[in-house]
């Protein structure tokens, strides 16, 4: 299997050399037009200097054909270029370079475009044997407004090859410079992705054997994706490290709570099969064993009721119902337990106050938060109920004055199986409440919170839609 690093490089190497290669290939016909079009420029301005100097003394007779021919050749090395002259029979009447030999159709067909007055540039090939490319730029020799001769010069463009191939090799040298810069910044971006990647999966492997204390370091000199990642990753291993811990502690408290009430119950059970319980004992012992059962009954009725939350199994019930009416009554089923820690209860809820919820959902919802609000506040304390109409939404408050949450643990303690207090037995539950009530919030589509401060108290708030 193929890295991703491997793929990344093969990529961008590809790329940038294709993107080098096109881009050079254009540079090169750009820059060789250039060149040719500037020398081109050059022979046409010499041209016309020649033309109308040297050409015209020479067919006027003010200049002998030795003295023009030693001019010409003068010009010839400074132009690094043949010169000829033409009549009108295309016959070359001067040449500059006896080598230099044009054949009698690319002669006439510039002799006659010559002759009609006009500037001529073409291109090439002459040789006997081996043919080489020239540059030839026809230029009338006028005199009187009548064409009387025709100048040609030529030259080769091996030369503008030459200079061309000097600048394409420092063009090719700074583009493989470039290529390797590129390929090095590329490696080290690649390497800054592909590491986290690699240590991800390392991670991910060791998770799935078991161990959730994996934590990948977020590096500090930037914020992108790849942090953000890395972030995801160690929150979700935080959650399952959570996870985990909470699901051995449960195992473990279920574990004895189960065999603490079913060894009661076997015991009680074989007593009185065996008749070691005497017969106007049975009763008493057979409540006992009731009330036991009662309690597994309770809490295995928990565990359905928060897989069905869970995977919604339960379909809300939706009715109208007045908010107060449920709170008075589930304090009345707590009536007793608030007398026994003398707890004194304010509830300041408009008896008028219409939501639209499922009412049986709700009811337990309000009847988790009391038990906790009692079970965890101290002899003699204070429970404020309370409501508040904010946009459309009430927001239902119960708050205690009881020993309160530590704030490192508020965002565990609606897990699953989560106990601030690990003492507690199956009497005080296993967890299971708060978790319950949270689903059944988001089931509404609602939000619950908690304010809490160690030793001063819980603040419980959910919301409801009105009617």
């Amino acid at each position: 299997m193929k890295s991703i690093y491997f793929k990344f490089v093969v990529t961008y190497t590809v790329i940038i050399a294709v993107g080098f290669l096109i881009f050079g290939t254009v540079l090169n016909n750009l820059t060789e037009n250039y060149f040719v079009s500037q020398k081109q420029t050059q022979l046409i301005r010499e041209a016309e200097k020649i033309a109308t100097g040297l050409a015209l003394w020479y067919i006027t007779g003010f200049l002998e054909q030795d003295r023009l021919r030693f001019e010409i050749r003068f010009l010839r090395d400074y132009l690094n270029a043949s010169i000829l002259l033409i009549n009108k029979n295309a016959n070359v009447i001067l040449n500059s370079d006896e080598q230099v030999y044009i054949d009698d159709l690319n002669l006439r067909k510039i002799r006659d475009r010559l002759f009609e007055g006009e500037i001529t540039v073409k291109k090439l090939l002459i040789g006997d044997m081996i043919k080489r490319e020239y540059l030839v730029i026809g230029y009338p020799v006028v005199i009187n407004n009548h064409v009387v001769s025709g100048l040609l010069l030529i030259t080769s463009t091996d030369e503008i090859r030459q200079t061309l191939k000097m600048y394409n090799r420092i063009i090719w040298l700074i583009t493989l410079f470039e290529v390797l810069v590129v390929l090095i910044i590329t490696y080290a971006l690649t390497q800054r992705i592909i590491t986290p990647i690699k240590k991800l999966a390392q991670a991910s492997r060791k998770i799935a054997e078991g161990d959730f204390s994996q934590k990948i370091p977020i590096p500090n000199n930037s914020d992108d994706e790849i942090n953000e990642l890395i972030s995801s990753f160690n929150y979700m291993t935080e959650k399952l490290e959570n996870l985990e811990m909470m699901r051995k502690s449960f195992i473990s408290n279920v574990s004895h709570e189960l065999r603490s009430p079913l060894t009661s119950i076997r015991g009680f059970v074989e007593g009185i099969l065996d008749k070691t319980i005497p017969d106007d004992k049975r009763d008493f012992y057979l409540t006992l064993v009731k009330e036991e059962v009662i309690k597994l009954n309770n809490l295995i009725n928990q565990l359905l009721e928060l897989s069905r939350l869970e995977w919604g199994k339960i379909n809300l019930n939706l009715s109208e119902f007045k908010i107060y009416s449920v709170i008075a009554e589930e304090l009345i089923k707590f009536e007793k337990r608030i007398e026994e820690k003398e707890i004194d209860v304010t509830l300041q809820v408009d008896e008028e106050l219409v939501v639209k919820a499922d009412r049986d959902l709700i009811s337990r919802v309000i009847h988790n938060l009391l038990d906790n609000a009692i079970k965890y506040n101290k002899v003699g304390g204070k429970i404020y109920i309370y409501s508040e109409v904010v946009n459309g939404k009430v927001y239902i408050t119960i708050q205690d004055t009881g020993v309160g949450i530590p704030e490192k643990l508020q965002k565990l303690i609606w897990e699953r199986f989560y106990k601030v207090d690990e003492s507690r037995s199956l009497e005080n539950g296993v967890g299971l409440g708060l978790s319950i009530v949270k689903e059944i919030i988001k089931l509404h589509k609602q939000n619950i919170w908690v304010e809490s401060e160690e030793g001063a108290g819980s603040k419980f708030t959910f919301t409801l839609d009105l009617k």
